[in-house]
């Protein structure tokens, strides 16, 4: 899903293993968070030794986030969403740290 989708709403069709099309939404003001697992009750694989009942049918959602905003987006995504919980750090506290750069890393290397 895309951030927008996954914060906003979405709708997709997903073709059975039998053919058939089922169409998948969210539920409005749902947030699909990312690594996020859900389920379609009666529409997964047969039960065993019950061939005619099923199990649920599980989607496993990752959410694309971009790789980078505007100084607008970002304004306009703090004028929406909800203030950091985090308590803000005093001049003099910041004063006394030792400021750092982060980098991205491939883990696996």
């Amino acid at each position: 899903l895309s951030l927008t989708e996954a914060l906003c709403g979405f709708q997709f069709v997903l073709t059975h293993l039998d053919g058939r099309s089922l169409l998948i939404k969210s539920n409005p003001g749902e947030v699909v968070k990312p690594d996020s697992y859900k389920a379609i009750s009666d529409e997964g694989m047969p039960i065993y030794q019950r061939p005619f009942m099923k199990g649920k049918l599980y989607i496993h959602f990752t959410v694309e986030f971009p790789d980078s905003l505007s100084p607008d987006q970002t304004k306009a995504l703090e004028a929406v969403l909800p203030k950091p919980s985090t308590a803000q750090l005093s001049d003099m506290e910041i004063d006394e740290c030792e400021e750092t750069t982060l980098h991205d890393v491939n883990i696996e290397d």
